[in-house]
């Protein structure tokens, strides 16, 4: 898993990839029914969402307090994928190496941009 996901030539397949079992879960219960009512992009985006805040319950239940974490820095993702998709961003070409670190550059910078906000929001609470 790690490594197809790694090494996958583009953003929207290091989330194929990720974890498919979650993949499907939320392709047949969340993003097949969003397409039917949204554009494709937005249902992307509203897909990521969705699993960021069910990350987030996870969190919530754990530590008792509010988590502010994945939601936004999924919706990012999402958001990255369908600007790169559009774009058509690719590095197929590229050695593994190169394309495990496009991918993980992308995903820790939404990640450390995710976790300023999570911080920040949770000084208010």
């Amino acid at each position: 898993m790690l490594d197809r996901s790694l090494g996958a030539g583009s953003l929207a397949g290091f989330w194929r990839h990720w974890n498919p079992i979650w993949s499907y879960g939320l392709g047949r219960f969340v993003l097949g029914p969003l397409r039917l009512v949204l554009p494709p992009w937005a249902a992307l985006i509203l897909t990521f969402g969705v699993s960021g805040l069910l990350h987030d319950l996870v969190i919530v239940a754990s530590r008792g307090g509010p988590a502010f974490l994945f939601t936004p820095w999924f919706l990012m993702m999402g958001i990255a994928v369908v600007v790169t998709d559009a774009m058509g961003w690719s590095f197929e070409r590229l050695p593994w190496a190169a394309r495990a670190g496009l991918n993980l550059i992308v995903i820790l910078a939404g990640f450390a941009l995710a976790f300023v906000m999570d911080s920040t929001l949770r000084l208010g609470f």
